[in-house]
């Protein structure tokens, strides 16, 4: 009996060269209603830590913001845990990184390719979740 390919998280990279299995950040469709489906892996999306510095800013910027589910505020980004962050806030997130002008096509390739990402998935959810595994 043939076994079925597990699903995987895609990895969006910009220079991170290591092993396959690191310290990074894993982007989620964030769905405040209840009765959305389960978040499918290749839904997801995985920075590695040492890329995920390029993009930290525009993140970290926003902050503090109210968790949606329990009016918690978080104070800062949680490199540790999960940030999730509603739709709204992404608008102020992708205005900055979209400010950022790279003479590096490769990080401009990496910030378009995050962008584009960004834009799918928010046509479909509440926001996005950014968690850390640090």
């Amino acid at each position: 009996m043939a076994r079925a390919s597990k699903s995987k998280i895609p990895v969006l990279l910009y220079r991170y060269e290591g092993p396959a299995r690191n310290i990074g950040f894993t982007f989620s469709p964030l769905y405040l209603n209840e009765d959305t489906s389960k978040v499918r892996q290749e839904d997801m999306l995985f920075i590695y830590d040492e890329d995920f510095e390029h993009i930290r800013p525009a993140i970290s910027r926003v902050f503090p913001l109210t968790d949606p589910w329990s009016g918690e505020i978080h104070a800062s980004f949680d490199p540790c845990w999960n940030n999730p962050i509603v739709k709204e806030t992404w608008d102020t997130i992708v205005a900055d990184l979209k400010q950022v002008n790279s003479a590096d096509p490769d990080m401009q390739a990496f910030l378009d390719k995050l962008i584009v990402w960004i834009r799918k998935v928010l046509d479909h959810a509440d926001g996005i979740e950014v968690t850390g595994n640090l």
